[in-house]
């Protein structure tokens, strides 16, 4: 995206897949994510931060995932573990769900946390403040917010980079924080994302984790946008292809006759989708509602970051021959056609799940994945494993 907006004519197509377009302010919402965490802690780990795997183990995601899928499953006609009515699924209908799933001695899943049914009070305060997308002191949004997905858990049956590893826990030792947003983004935010950098020793109790959890949303943040001694251009200036960039729109790369395809996960752990599908809609707005004539955007539900995840997310090759056949034919993609290779659901068939979701999840099979804003949709009958029983329809038709 970067290279569409200030080498318009290095490139005829281009494929963006999980664009990290707008590095800057993700990095402060992977240091807000950690610090909403972190009362949930109960322990500290080698460098003496507030220990996050046990606060959302798997299972605790499982519910948090089952909770989403019940408020939103249905939106889009068909309960099958993907939710492609994704801009539905508003605070509105997830909050009383997420309530529904929240550990009470009379509560319809249980009163015990970690247990696999139902999450700690504390857990869902947590989620709802990281979906709102980090503040300042005075209210003030500092990137996006986050579509809900079910793709919050990675089944074992369908690991990836997801909502997890980046937050909570990756690979690594006991006692050791491996969340990506605190060895990578604990690298990144205090060395790239803040101007002047912020040298910080890698290990120890005042090291890059440290920073994170210490990051200051009032002070630290605006540096993103500041010039400082050394470093005079400002971290928005020099690595992004957002409109707060220096040169925000697509105007030579349409008038150079590129063509770009842009795909997300609705569920990236680490991108928020949402702030990509604002990108685009301002695009469309400042190109007259023409963007789909150059530039077309794909959204993969459940997908974790770049690819895994509970979700048809075998699409690479459909991509490669999209972005050709548009550039060399004239043939603008209106839907890719992806797969699920599983040879089993990645959902359970039974609790905390609806037993229709493992029944209809496209296991094996086919979906196709449509060019917003048109969304996938169930024709009604065949096979829900087939992309061909699938329509894409614009949602404020199909759902009226």
């Amino acid at each position: 995206m970067v290279a569409a907006q200030r080498e318009p004519d290095m490139f005829d197509g281009l494929v963006a897949g999980n664009p990290g377009f707008d590095l800057p302010r993700a990095g402060v919402a992977e240091a807000w994510n950690e610090q909403q965490l972190a009362p949930l802690a109960t322990s500290t780990d080698s460098n003496s931060q507030p220990y996050l795997p046990p606060t959302f183990p798997s299972q605790d995601l499982e519910v948090a995932s089952a909770a989403i899928l019940s408020a939103c499953d249905a939106l889009d006609g068909l309960v099958d573990g993907i939710i492609d009515n994704y801009l539905a699924c508003t605070n509105e209908k997830v909050y009383p769900a997420l309530a529904a799933y929240t550990c009470s001695p009379s509560g319809t899943h249980g009163n015990t946390p970690h247990g696999g049914t139902c999450l700690t009070a504390a857990q869902v305060t947590a989620l709802k403040r990281i979906y709102a997308g980090p503040r300042n002191s005075q209210g003030l949004p500092l990137y996006s917010s986050w579509f809900w997905d079910a793709g919050i858990w990675d089944p074992p049956s369908a690991f990836g980079a997801g909502w997890q590893a980046w937050n909570v826990s990756f690979f690594g030792a006991p006692d050791t924080n491996t969340a990506i947003n605190l060895t990578l983004g604990a690298g990144a935010i205090p060395m790239v994302f803040t101007n002047p950098p912020a040298v910080t020793p890698v290990a120890g109790s005042n090291a890059q984790e440290a920073f994170i959890f210490n990051y200051n949303f009032d002070t630290d943040a605006p540096t993103i946008y500041k010039s400082a001694p050394g470093y005079p251009e400002s971290p928005m200036d020099f690595m992004t292809g957002t409109p707060f960039g220096p040169s925000p729109f697509l105007f030579p790369f349409k008038n150079h006759h590129g063509k770009m395809i842009m795909y997300d996960s609705v569920n990236d752990g680490i991108f928020s989708s949402v702030d990509l599908v604002e990108y685009y809609s301002l695009l469309d707005f400042v190109m007259g509602g023409r963007a789909h004539d150059f530039a077309r955007l794909f959204m993969i539900p459940n997908m974790a970051h770049c690819g895994g995840g509970p979700a048809t997310n075998s699409f690479n090759a459909n991509l490669l021959g999209a972005i050709t056949t548009w550039v060399e034919n004239g043939v603008a993609p209106d839907e890719i056609i992806a797969a699920n290779t599983n040879n089993a659901s990645p959902f359970p068939s039974g609790a905390p799940f609806d037993p229709r979701i493992a029944e209809n999840f496209p296991t094996g099979g086919t979906r196709p994945i449509c060019a917003f804003p048109r969304q996938t949709r169930y024709k009604g009958t065949g096979a829900t494993n087939d992309a061909a029983n699938f329509v894409c329809v614009r949602p404020e038709v199909s759902d009226k």
